[in-house]
């Protein structure tokens, strides 16, 4: 009979949330504890929740389907549509090794070949991946904690406006996030209940999201540890649910590896460009940003040639793909043995740079975004990566006690950010830490609400002091962002031009330029638009101040040197021509002009 009693005491209870409120009760004194909602209201307010988030995801699609970005893709996005229709016109197998992650441009071949979808069509099917993130880390929440911080969780998110921002940009953001919240829903289940089923369920997410994100090939050994350490089970249960999750991962990673072996010759499970973009961010030159190897040659047309013609340079013979990534990682750690002080001084600064609040833009940037979204413009100035953060640290010290079921997401929080550090930072590179801090923050929120309710300030002097602590760390002014902001306004300027609306063009790199003087490339652009715009007197001097400010800067030497020859200027056309052989000996434009006119 007691134990029947015990059990009708919580029938739809969550153990853990009944210990939380119990701890706030002793700690703070006689409070109230109030029933948790049931199941089918969980529910139903999770469904509510997903139909809000949607709804921010769609006005903020319809409100920048004219922006020129998106009228025009451009950077990766451009690359991964190119590559995307490839795939679909027939190209399944490819002819290299994979230098970029597959997945995304693989799902977004099958939108193209199955729906015929267009730029509007694969937006839209990314704010529906957003939507159903939503639900996912609204459900690892009530798994890991309890049906309340499963609520919070889910609207965290769906208001979140970087996940919004990202859900409707053409980037494997969106498809990497709804992996990632997949893979906490499994965890968090299995965390609570051994499952060989949900086990093969997380190797195969697991092996998608690396296809997806490469550095989440790093949470590979840390799920079966954890598995082994953690999951309430015997230990031959334990054995075949480790199993079942390596044979997920197995199922999706070893045909990718024998595809890159069968063209390469060499086994990879997922890429080949971990190499250079460790270079880019760690030699002696950087600043924790990107910046491509050679100047001007910020796309994926660029970046995989660019790596192996340097490198082929450099070693005077050709090399595979494995050996171009091993010589950049090994030219990295010659720079950083050169100077490791100046070495750690830049990993603290790149720490800094992961938990700042402001978002760095690629090509794009939800800057210039908000100029045309309600959604991002209403939100993001209150809710951003600089609250997020502070209320995170909140949630981990809060939840302290419950280490041992939290352990698996302590792992994946500091690994990812570790991965982040060790390479460059994007914002969209940080976004997979997000959804994972949004589960402490979620964890520690009612703890807050009732500590501002009770006003127990002392029973919580160390959360209180480290969240203010990361509260102002992590609003620090670490970035330049008046020159990433300009440079995002140059990439719509550039767009614009592309679309043949060259005044549009030419304001925005005015803009760009007034935000940040020091912008060589926007000058170059602007060139390039008043030359098309037939003002070659304002195009040549923007050319030349281009060059003033980087004087590496490609290929601006070959468009003045166009330029000077079709104003009649021979000497000055063959100088320009020379000079830009000099920076880059394949530029074949150049030199067919150079014997033209030398002839």
């Amino acid at each position: 009979m007691g134990k029947r009693k015990r059990r009708s005491f919580q029938p739809t209870g969550n153990q853990q949330e009944t210990r939380l409120q119990q701890a706030t009760s002793n700690a703070e004194g006689a409070s109230p504890v109030v029933s948790p909602p049931r199941k089918n209201s969980f529910k139903m307010l999770l469904g509510s929740i997903c139909l809000v988030a949607f709804f921010l995801r769609l006005l903020n699609l319809l409100q920048t389907f004219e922006l020129p970005t998106v009228v025009q893709l451009m950077g990766d996005a451009r690359g991964y549509v190119d590559w995307a229709q490839q795939i679909a016109s027939g190209q399944w197998y490819g002819t290299q090794t994979f230098y970029q992650a597959p997945l995304y441009p693989y799902t977004l071949a099958l939108l193209i070949k199955g729906l015929s979808a267009g730029t509007f069509g694969l937006r839209f099917f990314q704010i529906i991946l957003g939507t159903l993130s939503v639900g996912l880390l609204g459900l690892a929440g009530r798994h890991i904690f309890n049906r309340r911080v499963g609520v919070i969780a889910a609207v965290m998110y769906a208001l979140y406006p970087p996940a919004i921002y990202y859900d409707g940009i053409i980037q494997k953001t969106a498809l990497a996030s709804f992996l990632l919240c997949l893979l906490l829903g499994e965890c968090a289940y299995l965390s609570r209940r051994a499952s060989k089923r949900h086990s093969l369920y997380a190797g195969i997410t697991l092996g998608l999201l690396v296809l997806t994100r490469e550095n989440a090939l790093l949470w590979v050994p840390v799920i079966p540890i954890w598995m082994a350490l953690r999951i309430p089970a015997q230990r031959v249960t334990k054995t075949w649910i480790v199993i079942s999750y390596g044979l997920g991962l197995a199922v999706v990673l070893f045909p990718v590896a024998a595809r890159n072996a069968s063209l390469g010759g060499e086994w990879s499970p997922t890429t080949f460009q971990a190499g250079p973009n460790f270079y880019i961010g760690n030699n002696l030159q950087s600043n924790g940003l990107y910046r491509p190897l050679v100047p001007g040659h910020e796309t994926p047309k660029y970046e995989r040639a660019d790596a192996q013609r340097l490198a082929e340079q450099d070693t005077g013979r050709e090399l595979t793909s494995r050996q171009v990534s091993r010589y950049w990682f090994e030219k990295s750690f010659d720079e950083i043995q050169e100077d490791p002080v100046r070495w750690i001084q830049l990993l603290m600064i790149k720490s800094l740079m992961v938990i700042n609040r402001f978002e760095v833009p690629d090509v794009e940037s939800m800057r210039v975004y908000r100029d045309f979204s309600i959604t991002l413009r209403v939100i993001a100035p209150l809710w951003h990566f600089g609250i997020l953060c502070p209320l995170a640290v909140w949630g981990v010290l809060v939840t302290r006690k419950q280490w041992r079921r939290l352990s698996l997401f302590y792992a994946f929080t500091l690994v990812m950010t570790a991965a982040v550090i060790g390479f460059f930072i994007l914002g969209r590179y940080r976004q997979p830490l997000a959804p994972l801090l949004i589960l402490f923050a979620a964890g520690g929120l009612p703890i807050l609400l009732e500590m501002f309710r009770t006003k127990a300030w002392a029973q919580y002097r160390l959360p209180i002091a480290m969240t203010t602590v990361s509260l102002v760390v992590c609003n620090l002014p670490v970035h330049d962002e008046s020159m990433l902001n300009a440079s995002s306004y140059m990439n719509a300027g550039i767009a614009s031009g592309m679309n043949g609306e060259l005044r549009d063009s030419i304001d925005y790199l005015l803009n760009a330029i007034e935000a940040e003087p020091a912008l060589a490339e926007a000058y170059a652009n602007l060139g390039r638009a008043y030359e098309q715009s037939n003002e070659s007197e304002k195009a040549m001097r923007c050319y030349q101040q281009a060059l003033l400010v980087d004087p590496l800067l490609e290929p601006v030497d070959t468009w003045l040197g166009s330029l000077y020859e079709s104003m009649g200027a021979k000497p000055e056309a063959m100088t320009s021509y020379r000079q830009a052989l000099e920076k880059n000996p394949a530029d074949e434009f150049a030199r067919q002009r150079l014997e033209r006119l030398s002839n």
